[in-house]
């Protein structure tokens, strides 16, 4: 398989992450993971804009774009993949959030490439852990992809006020 082939079987993984991250911004409050904890810095551990909410809305998105993927392919292990996409991108959204709070920036201030593909490092490490047949030269086209579409996106979802920022 050439580096197409990879990118496009890496993407195919990636997609149900992608979606997990553009659908947990649909859940306008809950109830925050850190539960409202501050660590020795003084700083909340994520913030107020990681709920358990999101969480549970981005990884029915993505485990139902896996059980698409399953059955347009005919494997099964997508519907898992999907789902494990999705955990990964959340996971990897979170240690983000962590890092930005560590740094004093304030939520929805902007923190570029960590705000673009953290949630792509944490779906492309929980997939590795999984076994997924995920390649570094498909992870980089994708990931420059990511970043345009990153872009795109942000600046649809704030001119249809489900973002407060357009990053």
């Amino acid at each position: 398989m050439g580096v197409l082939g990879e990118a496009w079987e890496t993407f195919l993984l990636i997609v149900p992450a992608m979606v997990a991250n553009g659908s947990a911004v649909l859940v306008k409050r809950g109830t925050p993971i850190d539960l409202g904890r501050t660590l020795w810095d003084g700083r909340r551990v994520l913030g107020d804009g990681k709920t358990f909410e999101g969480l549970l809305v981005a990884l029915s998105f993505a485990t139902i774009i896996g059980g698409v993927l399953a059955t347009a392919m005919g494997e099964e292990k997508r519907l898992l993949y999907g789902f494990l996409a999705g955990l990964g991108a959340m996971l990897g959204d979170m240690a983000g959030s962590f890092v930005k709070r560590r740094l004093n920036i304030s939520r929805g201030a902007p923190l570029p490439i960590v705000d673009q593909l953290d949630f792509v490092a944490g779906a492309a490490a929980v997939l590795f852990l999984a076994g997924a047949p995920l390649s570094v030269g498909g992870l980089a086209l994708v990931s420059l992809l990511i970043l345009v579409l990153h872009r795109a996106t942000n600046l649809a979802a704030h001119k249809l006020g489900l973002k407060e920022v357009p990053w």
